[in-house]
C-alpha cells in the first residue's frame, strides 16, 4: 500500500498537493503526540512533559491554534450575517472554510519550499555520518551533513524566506537570529573544510528545489 503512494511523489503536482496538508499535521498532530505519548514522532522522548510550563504551552498551542485558525473564521462570518436563510448560512460557512484552507495550504507550501527542500535530497539523505573519525560523533557535523543553502547572495532569498536559505548556519545557532546568519557563513565554510566535512550550497532557489524533486522522483520509482 504504501508503494503505491510513494509512486505518486514522482508527480511534481502531486508533491506540492501533499505540502499542502503538511503544517496541518505539523501543528496539531505533533503537539497531540507530545501529550499523548511524550514522545517525538514515536521515536524521540519528549523530555519537556516534565517541565509544567512546556506541558502548557504545548497545550496551549493546540488550543490556540484550532481557535484562532479553524474555529473564529466560522464564527466571525456568522455573527456578521444579515440573512438568516440556509442557503445564505452554507454559503458563508464554505467561505470560512475556504479562508482556512487557503491558510493551511499555503503555510504548508511556505514549509515545504523554505525548510523541507534544505534537507530533501539525495546528498544530505545518504551521506555517511558513520565514518569512524569525529563526524560518527560530532552533533555540529551532522547538522551540517544534513542541511543546505541555497541562493546566500541574493536579498531577495534570504528576507522572503527569512533567513532560511541559510540553513546550515541556523541549524548550528539556532538561537541566533537570521540577521546576523551572513556573517558566520564565511567561518562555517571554511571550519568544514579544515575538518573534511561536505560543505553544500546551491547557487540558487530552483537548483535545490530540482535536487529534492529529483530526490522524491527517485525514492519513487519501481527500482526502489
Amino acid at each position: 500500500a504504501n508503494k503505491r503512494y510513494y509512486s505518486k511523489q514522482t508527480n511534481m503536482l502531486y508533491v506540492f498537493w501533499a505540502y499542502t496538508f503538511v503544517v496541518f499535521g505539523t501543528c496539531l498532530k505533533i503537539p497531540y503526540g507530545f501529550l499523548k505519548d511524550g514522545t517525538i514522532y514515536g521515536m524521540v522522548e519528549w523530555t519537556d512533559r516534565v517541565r509544567p510550563l512546556r506541558a502548557f504551552s504545548a497545550v496551549a498551542h493546540i488550543v490556540l491554534y484550532i481557535s484562532v485558525i479553524i474555529l473564529c473564521p466560522f464564527f466571525s462570518v456568522l455573527s456578521c450575517l444579515e440573512d438568516p436563510s440556509s442557503l445564505a448560512i452554507i454559503s458563508t460557512m464554505a467561505q470560512a472554510g475556504t479562508c482556512v484552507m487557503i491558510h493551511i495550504g499555503t503555510t504548508g507550501l511556505l514549509f515545504a519550499i523554505f525548510s523541507q527542500i534544505n534537507h530533501l535530497n539525495e546528498l544530505s539523505l545518504t551521506h555517511s555520518c558513520n565514518d569512524g573519525n569525529v563526524h560518527s560523533t560530532s552533533w555540529a557535523a551532522k547538522q551540517v551533513q544534513t542541511s543546505n543553502n541555497f541562493a546566500t547572495n541574493s536579498t531577495f532569498w534570504h528576507v522572503f524566506s527569512n533567513g532560511l536559505n541559510m540553513q546550515i548556519e541556523h541549524h548550528l545557532f539556532p538561537g541566533l537570529n537570521h540577521a546576523h546568519l551572513h556573517v558566520l557563513a564565511p567561518m562555517v565554510k571554511r571550519t568544514c573544510e579544515e575538518y573534511g566535512v561536505i560543505y553544500k550550497s546551491y547557487e540558487s532557489w530552483e537548483d535545490i528545489m530540482k535536487a529534492t524533486l529529483t530526490w522524491l522522483e527517485t525514492l519513487g520509482s519501481e527500482e526502489n
